[in-house]
């Protein structure tokens, strides 16, 4: 048969049949993915995840005990967006803490704090911005809070809770 065996309403009939179970399908992978949804505190483990990834996600959990202990309530984890992720954010009292997790085995090369470059800082500040909007609907009920960019960085010695580490620009 050639396409113009077909009356035109029949490419259309097809069409919204393929649209409707395309939905269908995002649907029920959507469903799947909420019932495997790890609680508030867990990382979700995807099953590719690198070794790399997965001895970040074990620094960002002892990252997160951490601020858990000084009295800190998660409010995200691993927070990505087209423009990077953000590892925890946190609510101090008052305060939107954005934390940025890093370690490094070893300070041969200045360790997990000089590892923070100017272009890690800026993509930090992006993913902020990206995500502040959001955070500040969710959990501040419009009104924006004071916030602030820490760092906490696992060296040798330990872990370093670098407070009001990266400083957001002013306008002029």
């Amino acid at each position: 048969m050639t396409t113009d065996q077909f009356p035109p309403e029949a490419f259309f009939l097809i069409a919204q049949q393929s649209q409707r179970q395309a939905l269908q399908a995002r649907k029920r992978k959507l469903a799947r993915l909420a019932r495997a949804k790890p609680s508030q505190g867990e990382i979700a483990h995807e099953p590719r995840r690198t070794a790399r990834q997965r001895v970040g996600d074990h620094y960002e959990q002892a990252a997160w005990h951490l601020v858990q202990q000084a009295g800190c309530q998660l409010l995200g984890r691993q927070l990505a967006c087209p423009l990077g992720e953000l590892d925890l954010v946190v609510r101090e009292g008052a305060n939107l803490v954005f934390i940025e997790v890093r370690q490094r085995a070893s300070g041969r090369f200045g360790g997990a704090a000089a590892s923070v470059s100017r272009t890690k800082q800026q993509r930090f500040l992006r993913a902020v911005q990206w995500w502040l909007p959001t955070l500040v609907r969710r959990h501040f009920g419009q009104q924006m809070p004071t916030y602030r960019l820490d760092v906490i960085a696992f060296e040798p010695e330990g872990a370093v809770w670098y407070r009001d580490a990266v400083r957001v620009p002013q306008d002029k």
